[in-house]
């Protein structure tokens, strides 16, 4: 009876262990990723059409419309990242900066306002940094010790923060504030809702997301609406 007995416990036991959860991978894990990326910002400014005339009454031309402008952009980010279970959440801070073109219709809205612009920047191409603030969350739908998938979202919080225009060669000849752009003074602070997807490749991290800003990227009369593309390398720690 006792050599059943001791069978029996030796049979629990092996049972408990094999039906116990794996105490690794209940505990969170942290990971720290350095990275950089490029992507593309579009802005769409949804202007009424406007005649614009000079204070003498001549016409100088028409602006208006939804013309979207879609602009290219690059960044560096850190973040922390920690995954428990199937579940992780992110959070990063990171400097991006995306160009435009000081182009016509930005000269002819200036004008209108009795504030022009300096010729010297018509036509040439500005530069906008920014700092953001991305908080996201979301799941684990597979992974293995070699690759892990991970789809996301969140809140993303940009802050433009200062722009330069190149002008005869020059890359900082001409330095504002994103409120400073006559006739299409930029948010200093936009919010936006960012969908994405990343996978890891051993220490390789792989990131591709969508943010579509939340409030006008302008402080107009008019709203500017805005979608940013971005695809990011980092390293993870």
């Amino acid at each position: 009876m006792r050599k059943y007995f001791s069978a029996l416990m030796i049979l629990c036991a092996a049972a408990g262990a094999w039906l116990a959860p794996n105490a690794a991978s209940a505990v969170p894990k942290m990971d720290v990723k350095v990275a950089v990326g490029v992507g593309s910002t579009t802005l769409v400014p949804r202007v009424p059409s406007i005649d614009l005339f000079s204070p003498d009454g001549e016409p100088l031309g028409t602006v208006g419309g939804r013309n979207a402008s879609t602009f290219p952009n690059w960044g560096l980010q850190l973040s922390a990242r920690v995954t428990a279970g199937k579940i992780f959440g992110e959070i990063g801070i990171g400097f991006s900066r995306f160009y435009f073109e000081i182009g016509e219709q930005l000269a002819l809205i200036a004008e209108a306002e009795g504030n022009p612009l300096p010729e010297s920047i018509i036509g040439q191409r500005a530069r906008m940094n920014s700092l953001e603030i991305p908080l996201t969350a979301g799941y684990v739908p597979y992974k293995n010790p070699y690759f892990k998938l991970f789809v996301y979202g969140g809140w993303v919080s940009t802050f433009n923060i200062r722009g330069f225009a190149d002008v005869n060669g020059n890359r900082k000849a001409f330095k504002f504030k994103p409120k400073d752009i006559p006739g299409y003074p930029l948010s200093i602070y936009v919010a936006g809702l960012r969908l994405g997807t990343q996978f890891d490749l051993g220490p390789l991290n792989f990131d591709f997301s969508y943010t579509i800003g939340m409030n006008s990227f302008t402080k107009t009369e008019f709203r500017t609406n805005s979608h940013v593309f971005k695809m990011f390398l980092g390293w993870l720690f």
